[in-house]
C-alpha cells in the first residue's frame, strides 16, 4: 500500500512540473511585439538567397541589423519575394521564435543611433 501512495505522489509531481513547463512556454512563445526586440536594417538584395519553400517564404536575406541604441546583430529574414533594394526595415524578433514582424519605415523614422550606420 506504501508504494501505490509513493507511485501516485510521483506522478502527481510529475504532472504539475510538466503543466508548468507548458505554461511557462506558452509566455515564451507569444507573439507579440510586447516582448520582441526591435531591430532595424536596410534590404540589400546581394544578401538574399533562395531557399527550400515553407509557410510561402521562398527567400531568406542575411543582414545587419541595429538595435535602438546601434548595436549591431545579425538578421535573417524569411520572404515570400524579393523587398525593394535599398528600403528600411523595423523587424520584431521574439525569444525562441525569431522574426515575428517586420515593416518598411522611412530614413526619418529611425533612431538617430541607427541613423548613423546608414547613409542618407
Amino acid at each position: 500500500m506504501k508504494k501505490g501512495k509513493t507511485a501516485l505522489l510521483i506522478v502527481g509531481a510529475l504532472v504539475l512540473i510538466l503543466a508548468a513547463g507548458i505554461c511557462s512556454m506558452g509566455l515564451l512563445f507569444q507573439s507579440t511585439t510586447d516582448n520582441a526586440e526591435s531591430l532595424y536594417s536596410q534590404i540589400d538584395n546581394e544578401k538574399i538567397a533562395p531557399i527550400t519553400p515553407h509557410g510561402g517564404m521562398n527567400y531568406r536575406y542575411t543582414l545587419p541589423a541595429y538595435t535602438e541604441s546601434g548595436a549591431v546583430k545579425n538578421l535573417e529574414l524569411d520572404t515570400s519575394r524579393e523587398l525593394k533594394d535599398g528600403a528600411y526595415i523595423l523587424v520584431h524578433v521574439a525569444p525562441l521564435r525569431g522574426v515575428i514582424s517586420w515593416e518598411e519605415v522611412r530614413y526619418d523614422e529611425l533612431p538617430s543611433n541607427v541613423k548613423a550606420h546608414y547613409e542618407k
